[in-house]
């Protein structure tokens, strides 16, 4: 599950509008907890290389949806830490097989960014 997790976000998080403009430093995983909030009980965290350039080198395939939203709480929460020191926080849910997953900046409700489901099943 944790592979398929890092393949999504790597082809998620470089298709959103906000995304890390720096080499990436560090990728942390926890279970979401509330909207609005980034749970930093992280329980998978990546800082190797291959993993951080797998990251980088995605190819972008979300799609953004705006307007207002009615999500359940978040699945997971995702922090990514660039080597300028910036920080990008997301919630995430992921789709069972055959379905979409969808994802959403932690700063900004009323838009999430659906994740086809060939990816969601990568």
């Amino acid at each position: 599950m944790i592979a398929a997790l890092v393949s999504l976000l790597a082809v998620v998080l470089l298709g959103c509008n906000e995304k890390p403009d720096d080499k990436l430093a560090k990728v942390s995983i926890s279970i979401g907890a509330k909207f609005n909030k980034v749970n930093t009980d992280f329980f998978k965290e990546y800082t190797d290389e291959e993993s951080l350039t797998l990251f980088q080198q995605a190819i972008a395939t979300t799609v953004k949806n705006e307007g207002v939203v009615n999500m359940a709480s978040p699945e997971y929460d995702v922090q990514i830490v660039d080597k300028a020191g910036n920080k990008y926080r997301y919630h995430l849910w992921l789709g069972d097989k055959g379905q979409n997953s969808s994802l959403m900046h932690v700063e900004d409700t009323h838009t999430i960014y659906t994740i086809s489901e060939e990816f969601t099943e990568k």
